[in-house]
């Protein structure tokens, strides 16, 4: 019951996150590195909603919709995201039927 799951992010200033990028937890493991509970696994910016999405696997991810996770970059930025559905645009399909 506890994996990684996949879920659909948003970050929440607009950035794109960087591929790969691992969400940080709290506390630290056996090894003195801090816990990872995701990572994501495509990402890119949608003109259409102004903002980056991305898709990733994350602990318990579908239980957490609505959390926001801090994901590390390699540039030195921290960047945060919000778990939410992994259909970003038109879930009922409407846009077909125009």
């Amino acid at each position: 019951p506890n994996r990684w799951k996949l879920v659909g992010l948003e970050t929440t200033d607009g950035s794109t996150l960087p591929d790969g990028a691992y969400a940080v937890g709290e506390g630290e493991n056996e090894n003195g590195q801090r816990n990872m509970i995701g990572r994501v696994t495509s990402t890119y910016h949608s003109p259409t909603l102004d903002r980056g999405i991305a898709m990733g696997l994350v602990l318990n991810g579908p239980d957490r919709m609505g959390e926001v996770l801090r994901f590390p970059g390699t540039d030195g930025k921290t960047y945060e995201a919000r778990i939410v559905d992994p259909v970003f645009y038109d879930k009922e399909g409407e846009k077909q039927n125009v």
